[in-house]
């Protein structure tokens, strides 16, 4: 063999190595063969986040999603997870019209999802990916639901799919003795039964007729069974998706491009089994593996035939759910389990309601990481724990945590913190925060946010929360799961009884979480396999002391005589609630299952009112393994090797605990990778106590591992506070912008700046000619508003009782207008109609006239013509009832207007009463108020064109075109007097105007107009020079704008600030002049002198509260970063007697930016180092 062929052959086989480089990634080690220490500070790849990527809100351009992944593979991020969002069936009407699935047509995005530019850049992205050892896959969610056209209906639309018949339905008639049923069968009628009795009538039919006489001497109810088309249970369904779907990326990408596939994901999916679901062979599978023809007791899907009945349900449930594992969920399973890929879930029901696709337990235990979404601000706890259990109980390597979408963009560390930890206790070991968008479309664009990524102000900080999420994943995924407890999951009751609710269930199980008492749910087909040793049930790797059923109406006969067995050989055995009353040996008020039930449950049983009590009678039984001295905290262990690992929480502080481990105990800081030996209190043969030293929000993880403990001798007394130093006062302040606009995601268009603190709304008020202004101390301007927006209208509303012809005939002019203010960009402040689902999707409404007052609505202004010739009047959305320019009726489109200004006046009749709250617009941003506009353009003008969401500016239509001017002054030669604040130690200003500036003062002082520089033909610079101070100004000027720039629309744009030098004290920053809007990072100093006996002192810097997280330098000196409370740091191996420098960098949320863009996920704007700040010293 020559050296060519050796070499091609070795290319080859690295070629093969290295295109499975993501084959196992994030696989744990279940037999604990892992060095945890060596690799706890610094995991291996395959436990960091794996976010939904949203690719909608912007064209996709390569430049850009490498500038992401850049950042992205430096944050402990693994995986990216593809996604695109559904469109609104009422607001993208065009898309939708001819039809769509579930919520809405995919917003596809651009290039298109499965186009060939769109599998040109995926293979390019993919391929850079896998270089950085970062997994690719796609978020099925829109693009998987049938009928959105994709690659679902490329099966579902062929032939043998349409037509399958897999949907029964029932048609049920009531027959009195000596009636007769005379009826047209259905097509595809399967069986036609009459009971009480299982008669079977299909002997009376004939040529699709059925005709029967009752003879009988008792009423009968004849079910008449038969089939619809429907695939879920279509022999070739899995396979057939594995083709269209999985398969195609392989084929489509290169041998680079394959390398990065990881991280499919199954969102919400639309499969709907059930126990009406039905196959062509059914009556075949059901025979061959029940024993019985299931056609004469299938009305019992439907109805009470007797005691039979639960035991039909049951069996046929379970022959559903086997089929479906074959034909559907298993194929798509086998792809990535051979692949050693992760393939996540969410589906729907999330574990709380047990009978989505007939049995969620087993549903989703085919996928290599079954997990649910983390919605909100609530918990998804019990969630989580069923996702988890269906992971210990099928071996699956880990549980998936889609987190935590619609939280707002005032979401911050602390809540971020709290909400991870609960989750991780209850399992959840792969993180996807659901946030990360390729684009904000100038903060136009969201989809259930916030992005909790590179955007946010706080990114610095979120790196190490990142990286504290991978080690908390890494050492959470490793080993086994070690609990006592398995509480039964009521699938089998609910099948049986679908009246059965779950009420009590979880009541039990929030007890035992809260009480420190792990468990698992556990399924039947699990229980059935189990083994029972040594008084445990041994499933998987689990091992199980306690067995509970909650209120367990019924259970498959195996399932009993497992639960028997257990009981027998020691096991306990616990009932709340009701006890079965039916299995499927043969139904209901079967002596057998009596008698198996009274010898369990004899002595076993806890009614409803006791569940709070369960807790204690479970510790009286067993030795527990963990417990709190005031029994309430949480608990997850793991066992890994040698070493247990035991995650806890919610625990108060100074709480004697207790482990069921020996050995030496170790606290693992996830936050900075350290490990800290703990000396204990006591160890005994039952196990471990240690004093809880965490404050009640804080989890930590204790490990132990074999060797000899450090004992906490007491000897310590507690330390005693001695002198308490308030740091009060000012702060220096050094403003440091987040921001970065160089792709738009802040304001569009793009610009290559970061967004800093600005001025944006603003003081106004008109001085009409011949008026004086003088400006006095503390006065104050009687409007608001925000740059853009201007009162171009003036408007009224009249009772529907008064005949609006005639009032207008007669004059307006004794009635009380009032300004109605608008934006030619924007529209109506905070109302920018219709958006679709879950926030902003770039669109403002182009009806700027909201008719929602319940009354005549009448307007009024002026429209300038700029030169005398024909115009054309343009109305969109409703129509005005009455048009009068300059006092008369508009009868035409087309008007002659001489130069100069002319009176615009316009009523709509009878307008309905309407109201629109833009915080209540988050899931659902539906805006169904009538509007309408009115826009006058030269004759001779093109049609205007309509904005699409994907446009580089966010406007209505009108914007930047050559509309004629609206205003409520005329030609009234006045000033306007506008005001703002400045942001501490501004020193220059610079302003986008439409007009000219006469006047300036600062703080009520006259500033020479010198100062004043024009950069650009509407841009300028106002240096502050000695004016500049440390703290807030006061800029006031007069002047007058141009033509239809009236009202705070002199400001086209928010007036920026270049600062240096501020002062502020602790406080909400929103609070401290043009801070309002600013988010970003602002650091804190101050420079105190602390004492010569401060060196033998423990000192404690306590910041008080800070929003969203901060980092702590002490002389320049870096001591930690905070993302949550207590926002205290020991400051003692720092500090030197004398003068020291405290230095505290705080990064805000983006809800102060957000606070002028109508999101109705914007929060509420609380930023900075809120305090009250102090140092402790302690001896």
């Amino acid at each position: 063999m020559n050296r060519f062929i050796v070499y091609n052959i070795l290319s080859l086989l690295c070629i093969g190595l290295y295109s499975q480089s993501l084959k196992y990634q994030g696989y744990p080690s279940r037999n604990g063969d892992i060095d945890l220490n060596s690799n706890f500070a610094n995991p291996p790849k395959g436990y960091g986040n794996v976010p939904f990527y949203w690719w909608n809100g912007d064209s996709l351009n390569y430049e850009r999603l490498m500038d992401q992944l850049s950042i992205l593979s430096d944050a402990s991020t693994d995986g990216l997870s593809v996604s695109y969002i559904h469109t609104h069936p009422e607001v993208d009407i065009e898309l939708n019209a001819q039809g769509y699935g579930s919520f809405g047509r995919a917003d596809a995005g651009i290039p298109g999802f499965y186009t060939a530019e769109w599998w040109k850049l995926w293979n390019q992205f993919s391929s850079e990916c896998a270089k950085r050892n970062i997994g690719l896959g796609v978020d099925d969610y829109v693009v998987g639901w049938a009928k959105n056209g994709f690659y679902v209906d490329e099966v579902l639309q062929t032939s043998d799919f349409k037509n399958y018949q897999g949907r029964l339905h029932c048609n049920s008639y009531t027959i009195h003795p000596g009636e007769k049923l005379d009826i047209t069968l259905p097509e595809h009628t399967l069986s036609i039964t009459a009971y009480p009795g299982k008669i079977d009538l299909s002997r009376y039919t004939q040529n699709g007729q059925l005709e029967w006489y009752s003879q009988l001497d008792e009423e009968k109810k004849v079910y008449i069974i038969y089939t619809t088309e429907s695939p879920e249970l279509h022999p070739q369904y899995g396979q057939r998706l594995v083709e269209v779907y999985f398969n195609r990326f392989e084929n489509k990408l290169d041998a680079q491009g394959r390398k990065g596939l990881n991280y499919f994901f199954q969102d919400e999916l639309h499969y709907n089994l059930n126990i009406h679901s039905w196959c062509e062979d059914m009556q075949e599978m059901f025979k061959s593996r029940k024993g019985y023809d299931i056609l004469p007791y299938l009305p019992a899907l439907w109805e009470y035939i007797g005691e039979i009945t639960p035991k039909i349900r049951l069996d046929y449930a379970q022959i559903v759910t086997e089929l479906a594992e074959e034909r559907y969920f298993k194929p798509v399973f086998d792809w990535h389990n051979n692949r050693g890929l992760i393939y996540g879930c969410d589906n729907n029901g999330r574990g709380l309601e047990p009978l989505q696709y007939m049995d969620y337990f087993r549903a989703i235990s085919w996928y290599t990481a079954p997990g649910n979404d983390a919605p909100a601000r609530g918990s998804s706890f019990r969630q989580t724990k069923v996702s988890s259990s269906v992971a210990h109980l099928y071996k699956r390597p880990r549980t998936w945590l889609e987190a935590f979408h619609s939280m707002g963009w005032d979401s911050n560390g602390e809540w971020l913190t709290s909400q991870l930890d609960q989750h991780m206790i209850a399992g959840g070991n792969l993180l996807c925060l659901h946030g990360l968008y390729y684009s904000t479309h100038g903060g136009w664009w969201e989809w259930a946010p916030p992005c909790f990524h590179f955007r946010m102000p706080y990114w610095p900080h979120m790196k190490f929360w990142l990286k504290y999420a991978e080690r908390m994943s890494f050492i959470l995924s490793q080993g086994t799961h070690i609990c006592d407890i398995a509480v039964m999951y009521p699938t089998e009751s609910m099948q049986a009884y679908p009246e059965a609710d779950t009420d009590i269930l979880w009541k039990l199980t929030d007890n035992l979480s809260e009480c420190g008492l792990d468990y698992d749910f556990i399924d039947y087909q699990s229980l059935q396999c189990a083994e029972v040793d040594s008084k445990q049930l041994h499933i998987s790797d689990e091992k199980y002391k306690v067995l509970i059923l909650a209120d367990m109406k019924a259970l498959h006969y195996e399932t009993l005589l497992k639960i028997y067995e257990f009981y027998k050989k020691g096991g306990i055995v616990i009932a709340v609630g009701e006890l079965p009353k039916a299995t499927t040996r043969i139904g209901e008020k079967d002596s057998q299952v009596e008698t198996i039930l009274h010898e369990i449950f004899d002595r076993n049983r806890i009614h409803e009112s006791d569940i709070k009590n369960i807790s204690q009678r479970i510790t009286s039984l067993i030795t527990p393994d963990f417990q709190v001295q005031n029994r309430k905290g949480k608990v997850l262990h793991r066992k890994i090797g040698n070493q247990d690992v035991y995650m806890v929480m919610n625990i108060q502080k100074g709480n004697e605990i207790f482990f069921r481990s020996k050995g030496k105990v170790e606290y693992w800081n996830a936050k900075n990778g350290v490990i800290t030996e703990i000396p204990i209190l006591r160890q005994t043969e039952e196990g471990t106590w240690i004093k809880y030293d965490a404050e009640y929000n804080e989890s930590k993880l204790f490990v132990f591992t074999p060797g000899t403990p450090s004992y906490d001798n007491n000897k310590q007394a507690e330390l005693q506070i001695v002198q308490e130093i308030p740091l009060e006062g000012e702060w220096e302040i050094e403003i440091m912008p987040t921001m970065d606009n160089k792709w738009g995601d802040f304001r569009l268009p793009a610009t290559n700046e970061m967004i800093g603190p600005e001025a944006r709304k603003f003081a106004y008020q008109f001085i009409p000619a011949g008026n004086k202004f003088t400006i006095e101390k503390g006065f104050q301007l009687a409007n608001h508003g925000v740059y853009g927006y201007a009162p171009y209208m003036e408007t009224l509303t009249l009772p529907n009782t008064e005949v609006l012809e005639d009032i207008l005939s007669n004059g307006l002019s004794n009635r009380k207008w009032i300004p109605y203010c608008y934006s030619w960009q924007y529209g109506v402040y905070d109302n920018p109609g219709s958006q679709g689902f879950h926030g902003l999707k770039g669109k403002v409404d182009n009806r700027f006239i909201i008719l929602d007052q319940g009354g005549h609505q009448v307007f009024r202004t002026y429209v300038y013509a700029p030169e005398s010739c024909l115009y054309r009047m343009v109305q969109e959305g409703e129509r005005p009832d009455f048009c009068y320019l300059d006092g008369s009726p508009i009868k035409q489109k087309t008007i002659e207007m001489k130069k100069g200004w002319h009176q615009l006046i316009f009523a709509y009749a009878s307008t309905p009463k309407g109201s629109y709250i833009l915080a209540e617009k988050k899931s659902n941003s539906i805006d169904n108020r009538k509007r309408s506009a009115i826009v006058f353009y030269p004759s001779d003008y093109p049609n205007i064109k309509e904005n699409y969401a994907y446009d580089t500016i966010i406007a209505m239509k009108w914007f930047q075109t050559k509309h004629l001017s609206y205003s409520i002054r005329k030609d009234d030669p006045g000033i306007w007097i506008y005001q703002f604040k400045t942001a501490p130690g501004t020193q220059v200003l610079k302003m986008q105007l439409k007009g000219k500036i006469n006047q300036l003062w600062i703080d009520d002082k006259p500033i020479s107009m010198k100062n004043l520089k024009q950069i650009g033909t509407n841009d300028y610079s106002l240096y502050l020079g000695r004016h500049h101070t440390s703290g807030i100004c006061t800029i006031t000027m007069s002047a007058e704008p141009e033509p239809g720039n009236i009202g705070p629309a002199f400001f086209t744009a928010p007036v920026k600030m270049e600062c240096k030098g501020g002062k502020i004290p602790a406080g909400n920053w929103t609070d401290f002049g043009a801070l309002q809007f600013y988010s970003g990072g602002i650091n804190y100093i101050k420079n105190i002198n602390l004492p010569q006996s401060i060196y033998s002192q423990k000192t404690i810097l306590d910041l008080g509260k800070v929003n969203a997280t901060c980092q702590v330098k002490v002389n320049g000196k870096e001591v930690d970063i905070l993302m949550h409370s207590p926002y205290k740091v020991d400051i003692s191996s720092y500090i030197k007697s004398g003068h020291n420098q405290i230095e505290v960098l705080v990064y805000s949320t983006l809800s102060n930016h957000y606070q002028t863009i109508p999101s109705a996920y914007r929060g509420e704007p609380v930023s900075g180092l809120l305090g009250p700040v102090k140092i402790t010293n302690y001896k």
